[in-house]
């Protein structure tokens, strides 16, 4: 701290060059060098200190410089966007395609030639790169060169002999891309890179699916030290592991997941007590007895945060032998698990709970498919007689649960989640909204109260955490999303008007929004086009060390204790409470657990945005078949730029501004297009690189253009917009 504070006074009101700079300093010793050089690098990726092409550093002053510095959005579109705050607004810079300037998704930028395009909107040029995100990309080798691979970006890279090992024309490879320009060739901007793992070649089988879990840095290979401790561990529970437990083998337990399901986390129980109370059971296998903490195992599922789930594959954060196997809580054997045990009364308060190590011997695993025809159709499945009983009891519970959750204001935001379904090649067959019965309900509903029951007991022993939070939204951002709706006519504008008027004197909270999305329930696609809307001014839940609350559920006090096998903080959750209930090692890395916050927060974002980049690529893959083809949609979404379109097989793409055609309607008005409005859309073209899919869309019915004339037939539809 007092080396930047001495460089920013020297810096104050002058430029000085970096041999001038630590003459003036007096940096001499490799020690002291080494620590100026690192805070004056700091300096610079913070903002504060500028670096000019000339090699003069000063202090970054914005409105003299006329450039603005933070990190880079990057579409797969290839235009970006900067976000900055400015005081209680944020200024957006949009930065076209053609302007990028060699920088990727999430890098640090600076923006040059800054130009206001409207009220809080600027147009900028990068001019430089600060700092890459992590300078991953995937490129494909011709055999001359290497083509960015799902990047829309100016950029080729020379790599060392030394990493091109190996590599032959086709192959498709994850790099990892210099901050600094080397040259330039024409257009091209060239920067030196290292190949960091040959993907596979561009013909296999699964190489679309490689290069996504590459790209977001997800592979399915342990290192050797990781599976030399696999080796070690038993399959099967052992006597002396048991001791100390409570023993729970003989209690109705059993889990409830999907059909496909091989690792499962979670087992239920639930029975009432003399008083009426429910007496709930949430087993959670304990991970944490097999991953030692300080172990490679334990290092391994830090830097992977969690598991991958990529259409028909799963990327473990724990080797198969772990996760499928002896963690697992398979029916009919011995397994090792947290208890989290609550009495619950008529009225769904939770009056009692308690944390236990114990012993379980799941009865059965139940789907919830089977479980659904039970509780919503009344239809006896076989093999599930004897568990009935049980299963509307706790779907009575999950019920009671569900209304104390309404009632506090949990937000039921749309859920857009897709199953695609594919065949064992891979290709993709048909997209399904996964659909939440009232078996999901339960088990969601019983994780929560568990979860909620964890935090709370720790909490209570004020003791360093890990809780799960959720910010409150942005007022901004939920103002100009229901500024959007008013203007598009989706909802009553004296209703926005209130919500507005609330949110502008903050004086509203979840239960608000809540409210206001309840009465578009019944209209399920414009309450998804809303739902997405609100999202978008909602902040992103986090894993952090201090407990902040989670809005979104409305809860004051929330964690994530349920899922040890995929998900690293849950695996910590279950190691610091071995340590406070068992009073051993309590201090042990505490000062650890925001780094592993944000590690684990950074991995779920990436496991998110690969999942949701396998989807768009089966839908890319499914549409190519059909180019020139119409289909039936809906406006989802307008922007300046681009409208977004959703099929009615779920497919979603997006149609420029030249491809909405203004066709006169018989009365020979031409037609406005809004959110929520249907439209026919034509698939134009599919670019399975970049996963996106362009159509040209009517308010009128289009024609399908003959298959010898694809490409003029868009063409005429194009100018006759």
């Amino acid at each position: 701290m007092e080396m930047k504070q001495e460089i920013l006074n020297n810096l104050s009101n002058r430029k000085l060059t970096l041999p001038k700079l630590i003459k003036i300093m007096h940096i001499k010793g490799e020690e002291k060098r080494a620590s100026f050089l690192n805070a004056l690098n700091e300096l610079e990726i913070e903002g504060k200190v500028y670096l000019d092409d000339k090699g003069y550093y000063q202090i970054f002053k914005s409105k003299s410089l006329n450039k603005v510095q933070g990190k880079i959005n990057i579409s797969k579109y290839g235009n970006g966007s900067v976000e900055l705050n400015n005081g209680k607004t944020k200024i957006k810079y949009i930065i076209e395609e053609e302007n990028i300037g060699g920088a990727l998704n999430g890098d640090i930028v600076v923006l040059t030639d800054i130009q206001p395009l409207r009220k809080n909107y600027n147009e900028a040029k990068v001019e430089k790169v600060v700092k890459r995100n992590n300078g991953l990309a995937v490129f494909e080798y011709n055999g001359e060169d290497f083509i960015p691979y799902g990047i829309k970006n100016k950029i080729r890279i020379l790599c060392p002999k030394s990493t091109m090992k190996g590599i032959v024309a086709g192959s498709r490879v994850l790099v990892k891309i210099d901050r600094e320009q080397i040259n330039t060739q024409g257009e091209l901007l060239i920067y030196g890179a290292d190949v960091q793992k040959i993907i596979g070649h561009k013909d296999d089988p699964d190489i679309e699916i490689e290069s996504i879990a590459a790209k977001y840095g997800f592979v399915k290979e342990f290192p050797q030290e990781v599976m030399d401790e696999v080796a070690k561990i038993p399959d099967k529970v052992l006597p002396e592991e048991i001791e100390g437990r409570t023993d729970l083998r003989d209690e109705i337990i059993f889990t409830i997941d999907g059909k496909d399901t091989k690792d499962m986390d979670d087992a239920v129980s639930l029975k009432k007590d003399d008083k009426g109370n429910y007496i709930l059971g949430v087993h959670i296998a304990d991970v944490s007895h097999y991953v030692k903490e300080d172990s490679a195992l334990f290092k391994e599922a830090l830097k992977r945060g969690t598991s991958a789930y990529l259409i028909d594959s799963v990327i473990p954060m724990l080797p198969h032998e772990l996760s499928n196997g002896i963690c697992s809580l398979n029916p009919n054997v011995d397994r090792l698990t947290k208890t989290a045990q609550m009495t619950i009364t008529p009225e769904g308060k939770i009056i009692d709970y308690e944390i236990f190590d114990s012993v379980i011997k799941s009865r059965k695993k139940m789907t919830y498919e089977d479980v659904n025809q039970i509780l919503e159709r009344n239809i006896q499945v076989e093999g599930y007689e004897e568990y009935e009983e049980t299963l509307k009891l706790m779907n009575e519970l999950s019920q009671i649960l569900s209304y104390n959750s309404q009632k506090r204001g949990n937000i039921e935001f749309y859920s857009d989640e897709l199953k695609v379904e594919v065949t064992k090649e891979g290709s993709p067959l048909d997209f399904i909204e996964r659909h939440q019965g009232a078996a999901e309900k339960l088990i969601e509903n019983f994780m929560i109260a568990a979860n909620t029951s964890v935090t709370k007991y720790f909490s209570d022993m004020d003791v360093p955490f890990i809780y799960r939070v959720h910010a409150v939204p942005n007022g901004d951002k939920l103002i100009k999303a229901l500024k959007t709706l008013k203007e598009e006519g989706l909802s009553d504008k004296k209703i926005i008007d209130r919500l507005i008027n609330k949110i502008s004197n903050n004086k509203y909270n979840s239960k608000d929004l809540k409210e206001f999305l309840e009465t578009f329930k019944n209209q399920k696609d414009i309450y998804s086009i809303i739902s997405d809307l609100l999202l978008r001014g909602m902040s992103k839940a986090v894993y952090s060390t201090v407990n902040e609350g989670h809005y979104g559920l409305s809860l004051r006090y929330y964690t994530h204790f349920t899922s040890p096998i995929r998900r690293f903080p849950d695996l910590m959750v279950h190691h610091l409470i071995n340590r406070y209930l068992m009073y051993i090692d309590i201090d042990k890395n505490l000062n650890e657990l925001p780094e592993m916050c944000d590690t684990s927060s950074v991995m779920e974002r990436r496991a998110d945005s690969a999942e949701k980049e396998a989807v768009e690529l089966k839908m890319a893959e499914y549409m190519d078949k059909h180019v020139g083809e119409i289909f039936n949609g809906r406006i989802t979404s307008i922007s300046p730029r681009k409208v977004d379109i959703k099929l009615l097989n779920q497919v979603r793409g997006i149609a420029s501004l030249d491809d909405v055609l203004k066709v006169p309607n018989k009365q020979g008005i031409n037609p406005k297009y809004k959110l929520g409005d249907r439209v026919f859309a034509l698939v134009k073209e599919v670019d399975i690189p970049n996963r996106t899919i362009y159509f040209v869309v009517s308010k009128t019915e289009i024609h399908a253009p003959k298959p010898e004339s694809e490409l003029s037939h868009v063409k005429k539809l194009t100018k006759e917009s």
